[in-house]
C-alpha cells in the first residue's frame, strides 16, 4: 500500500538548506565537476528542496558519499544535492534483524551499529564507505551476489522524496515493479531518504577463509562453480599481465553457533577495526607512498607476479579472519588510490553469461596486452540474475579491471574500453553504471532493453525532469 505525504507549500521557504560551491570528483578521481552543493537536513527538507527545483525549472544530481568511480554523482548543470546529513538509525528489531535507517547512513555505520548484536549487512561492497541511498540507487553487489543478489534484494521498503514535494513509501512486496525501478535506478526517480533493510544473523565476528592459486581464468571459474554451494563468499584476484590470467581465489563461510569460542569478543567493534600496522610491522599509512615508485607497468607487473608466486608456494590454506578485514580490502590501505595520481583511476567492469565468461574475459585481457593498456588489478566474482529494471548482473561472472588514467593516454584508454564494450555486448554481457566512465547511448540501448519502461516511471515520478547526472546524460538515459 502506498504511503504518500504532501508537504505544506511553505516548508521549502522556511527551511532553506545550506549550499556551497565545490569541485567534486568521481571516486576514481579521473573525472571532475564544479557544482553548487545543497545539503538538506532531513526527509521533509529534501522533498521541499526537490520541489523548489521543479518549480524553478532547474535540474539537480543526487550524491551520497561519492563512491561511484565515474560521473554518476556529478552535474554539469551545476547543482548537486548531498544526502549525507540524513544519517540516523531510526529503529532496529533485534529479533528479525530489520533496521530502518536514513539514506545517508553508510555501510560502516551499519556494521558498527549491529555487529555487536550479532547482525551483519547481507550485502556489502569492497569498501564500507558508500551510503545506503547510494547502495540502493546503484543496487551494488558484493562477494556473495550469486547467493544473496544485490543490495536492493535485502531491502523491504524505501522512503522516497519526490520532485513533486511528496514523500512516498515504496514496498518491495506491494509495489514490486516500482521498487525494482528505484533499485538500480541511478537516483533518477527520487531521493532515497530512508530504507528498511534485512540484516544477516552471524554467530561470530570471524569467517573461515580459504585461499588458493589458480593457473588460468577457466580454472578459477571452474572452482567458483565447484565451491559455490559450500561458500558464503567468493572472489578471485587475477594477474592481468599474465597470458593465462593466473590468479588467487578466496572463499569464505560464516561460522555456525558454537564454532567460535571467543564470539563475544570477536563480535565487538574493537576487534573488527583494521589494525594500524600491516603484518604487524608497517604502518598502513605508509603503504601507499611506498608503492608509488612501483606505480608503472613494469613495477605493477612485478607486484602481480610476486603475489601469485607467494600464493603458489603456500598452496591452499584455511584461516580465520574478521568480517571487516575480509570484506573491505579497499579500506585496508589508506589512500591506496593515490598511486594512480595524477590522472586517477578508471575501473572497467563487465558482466558476462556463465557459458562465455571465461572465453570473453580472457579475450579482453589479450586485447589489453596487445595494445599495451594492461590493468594493474583484476577482480572477478560470480553472480545471479538481477531483478532490477536496469540490471547489471546476470547468471555469470563479472570482471573488474583497474586502469591508470594518464594525460597522454586518456583518449586511447577510453577508445579501448568502448571497443571492449562491443565485444561484451556481442556476447550478451552488460556494463555496471556504478563503475562506468565510458559507455555510450548506443551501448546502453543494446544492453538495457527496458529503458522505455524506466523512462515511463521517470515521467510519472519526476514529471519536471529535475533529476539528472553527467552519467545519465552521457549514457543517453536523460537529455
Amino acid at each position: 500500500m502506498d504511503a504518500v505525504v504532501r508537504l505544506p507549500e511553505a516548508l521549502g521557504l522556511t527551511e532553506s538548506p545550506h549550499s556551497e560551491h565545490h569541485v567534486l570528483s568521481g571516486w576514481g578521481e579521473s573525472v571532475h565537476g564544479w557544482a553548487r552543493v545543497w545539503k538538506p537536513r532531513g526527509t521533509a527538507e529534501t522533498a521541499a528542496l526537490l520541489r523548489r527545483f521543479a518549480d524553478g525549472g532547474r535540474t539537480a544530481t543526487l550524491r551520497g558519499a561519492g563512491r561511484s568511480y565515474g560521473d554518476a554523482a556529478l552535474s554539469a548543470a551545476g547543482d548537486v544535492i548531498d544526502l549525507t546529513a540524513l544519517s540516523k538509525v531510526r529503529s532496529f528489531d533485534a529479533e528479525s534483524g530489520i533496521a530502518e535507517v536514513e539514506g545517508g547512513v553508510t555501510i560502516e555505520d551499519l556494521w558498527r551499529s549491529f555487529l555487536p548484536l550479532g547482525w551483519w549487512p547481507k550485502v556489502v561492497p569492497g569498501t564500507m564507505r558508500p551510503t545506503v541511498a547510494g547502495a540502493i540507487s546503484m543496487n551494488i553487489h558484493g562477494k556473495n551476489h550469486w547467493k544473496h543478489g544485490g543490495f536492493g534484494e535485502s531491502v523491504e521498503e524505501i522512503e522516497l522524496a519526490l520532485t513533486t514535494g511528496e514523500i512516498r513509501r515504496v514496498s518491495a512486496a506491494a509495489e514490486p515493479d516500482l521498487f525494482r525501478a528505484v533499485t538500480g535506478g541511478l537516483g533518477l526517480l527520487g531521493a532515497v531518504t530512508s530504507a528498511r533493510i534485512r540484516l544477516h544473523r552471524v554467530h561470530s565476528g570471524r569467517l573461515s577463509v580459504s585461499a588458493f592459486p589458480t593457473r588460468t581464468l577457466s580454472e578459477m571459474y571452474e572452482q567458483f562453480e565447484r565451491r559455490a554451494d559450500a561458500s558464503d563468499y567468493m572472489v578471485g584476484w587475477v594477474d592481468c599481465f599474465d597470458g593465462a590470467a593466473r590468479g588467487v581465489m578466496h572463499t569464505a563461510r560464516y561460522l555456525g553457533p558454537g564454532e567460535d569460542a571467543d564470539a563475544a569478543a570477536t563480535l565487538t567493534v574493537a576487534r573488527q577495526d583494521l589494525p594500524a600496522k600491516l603484518f604487524g610491522v608497517l604502518h598502513r599509512s605508509l603503504v601507499a607512498p611506498m608503492m608509488k615508485p612501483a606505480a608503472r607497468p613494469a613495477g605493477m607487473r612485478a607486484i602481480n607476479a610476486l603475489k601469485y608466486r607467494s600464493a603458489a608456494v603456500r598452496g591452499e590454506h584455511t584461516f580465520l579472519q574478521e568480517h571487516v578485514r575480509f570484506a573491505f580490502l579497499l579500506d585496508y590501505v589508506p589512500g591506496w588510490k593515490s598511486i594512480y595520481a595524477p590522472g586517477g583511476l578508471l575501473q572497467y567492469q563487465t558482466f558476462l553469461p556463465r557459458e562465455s565468461a571465461a572465453q570473453v574475459h580472457t579475450e579482453l585481457l589479450r586485447r589489453c596486452r596487445e595494445r599495451r593498456i594492461v590493468p594493474w588489478l583484476g577482480v572477478t566474482k560470480k553472480h545471479r540474475a538481477c531483478p532490477s529494471v536496469l540490471p547489471h548482473a546476470l547468471d555469470g561472472y563479472s570482471f573488474a579491471m583497474d586502469f591508470p588514467v594518464t594525460a597522454g593516454g586518456r583518449d586511447a584508454l577510453l577508445a579501448h574500453c568502448r571497443d571492449m564494450d562491443d565485444v561484451v555486448v556481442a556476447a550478451g554481457g552488460r556494463v555496471y553504471f556504478a563503475k562506468d566512465q565510458t559507455t555510450t547511448p548506443a551501448t546502453v540501448r543494446r544492453v538495457f532493453p527496458r529503458i522505455p519502461e524506466f523512462l515511463e516511471w521517470k515521467r510519472s515520478l519526476d514529471p519536471a525532469g529535475v533529476l539528472t547526472s553527467d552519467l545519465a546524460v552521457r549514457a543517453g538515459i536523460v537529455v
